[in-house]
């Protein structure tokens, strides 16, 4: 199984909306393949990340790349990371 699939992926314009939450409840792991979308999405694309914790993981290597990444709870069991492809 390709874990892309297991995530909900949305893209509009300049927006992509990666929801991650169902897989990382599962046990899945996918920094990756989220850290690639931001990687592969054109320059200006607003990149929203929704997992159920706050991932330090993931936060580090998107930051890792030199993005600077907005992380809010929206409530208990969803947050979300947000970052502007440069």
């Amino acid at each position: 199984m390709d874990m892309t699939d297991l995530l909900e992926i949305e893209r509009e314009e300049s927006r992509l909306s990666v929801d991650a939450r169902n897989a990382i409840r599962k046990g899945f792991h996918p920094r990756h393949e989220i850290v690639k979308l931001v990687e592969e999405a054109p320059t200006g694309t607003i990149c929203e990340i929704h997992v159920p914790h706050r991932t330090g993981p993931l936060i580090d290597a998107l930051q890792g790349g030199g993005r600077h990444v907005a992380v809010s709870e929206i409530e208990p069991g969803h947050w979300r990371l947000r970052v502007l492809k440069l």
